[in-house]
């Protein structure tokens, strides 16, 4: 039987992924290995001349056929990271991006103000897919503001039941002990409807929406990689014709759940930014709107305030 050490396995699947044209070859032989062996990356260098058992090997092929066909690599693993949590991941719910995070950092912010000056919050998310907006959001509130914990109110909705099932194992295995049952997750379009108890719990006492929600337009849909048309929700990614229909369902939606000053925050495609802009100053008639810029200067944040 042929020996495998690290330093050969790792060879070989850089030049399968290399000539099977496959995205950042050494990266995903790296990560695919590396969650095999239980490694980090660096210690996959640091291991060269280790020999993989056979259920590595057969765990390793099994990795690598599966990126072969463009699954994305946290759908492989089952995991995404994002911020400061890991979470579990599959082809229901979207895999959380890097300038996903700059929405957090808005909200964070925001929230982080109103609980200050109010000495409590109350936070929708709405399409919450992992559940990593949400989760992170409760998880840095209460790390900055320990002594408002109990004043925090965070809901959570999402059209799709099972995304549902993956934000809540989210919350159940990152939140710390008996903190899963906070955020209320609610499986609903938008939010739920007029005359539910949700509904008229919270009508007028919403401070702050923070929302990825899907804004690829159809033309633009059909340009994405492999990884994500075939294999990410495109529930989750697109929005319709024009790729602002998400938007104007969720601004017909929100209006009599907003508090006096609330803030919402949502992620939008910097090609129809400026669209973004005339719809929320049409629908919503806010005191501010601007668009903030994210790591590659575009303008990818929308964040609007409604007056007292």
């Amino acid at each position: 039987m042929e020996t495998w050490t690290v330093k050969k396995i790792l060879d070989w699947g850089i030049g399968f992924f290399d000539n099977k044209d496959i995205p950042q070859a050494r990266l995903s032989a790296e990560l695919l290995l590396a969650s095999v062996l239980g490694l980090t990356r660096m210690e996959l260098y640091l291991n060269h001349s280790r020999v993989l058992k056979p259920d590595e090997l057969a765990a390793y092929k099994d990795h690598i056929l599966k990126r072969l066909e463009h699954v994305p690599i946290q759908y492989v693993l089952s995991q995404a990271h994002f911020r400061n949590i890991s979470l579990y991941v599959d082809e229901n719910v979207l895999i959380p991006r890097p300038e996903t995070e700059l929405l957090v950092e808005k909200a964070l912010a925001e929230a982080k103000g109103m609980l200050e000056a109010k000495g409590s919050i109350n936070i929708l998310e709405i399409g919450t897919g992992s559940g990593a907006i949400a989760i992170s959001l409760y998880m840095e509130l209460i790390g900055k503001l320990p002594d408002r914990k109990k004043n925090i109110r965070l809901t959570a909705s999402d059209i799709s039941g099972k995304a549902m099932e993956v934000a809540r194992k989210n919350a159940e295995e990152i939140l710390p002990d008996g903190d899963a049952g906070t955020i209320d997750f609610i499986e609903c379009d938008i939010l739920p409807e007029e005359g539910s108890s949700w509904f008229t719990d919270n009508k007028g006492k919403v401070d702050l929406i923070v929302s990825n929600p899907p804004y690829i337009s159809r033309s633009g849909f059909e340009d994405l990689p492999k990884e994500i048309k075939e294999h990410e929700p495109s529930q989750a990614l697109l929005a319709g014709e024009t790729g602002l229909e998400a938007y104007e369902k969720i601004f017909s939606r929100i209006k009599d759940v907003l508090a006096p000053c609330s803030c919402i925050i949502l992620e939008t495609d910097p090609i129809t930014g400026d669209e973004l802009v005339k719809l929320a100053k049409e629908k919503i008639n806010p005191k501010s709107v601007l668009l903030e810029k994210d790591y590659n200067m575009k303008e990818r944040i929308l964040v609007a305030h409604l007056s007292g």
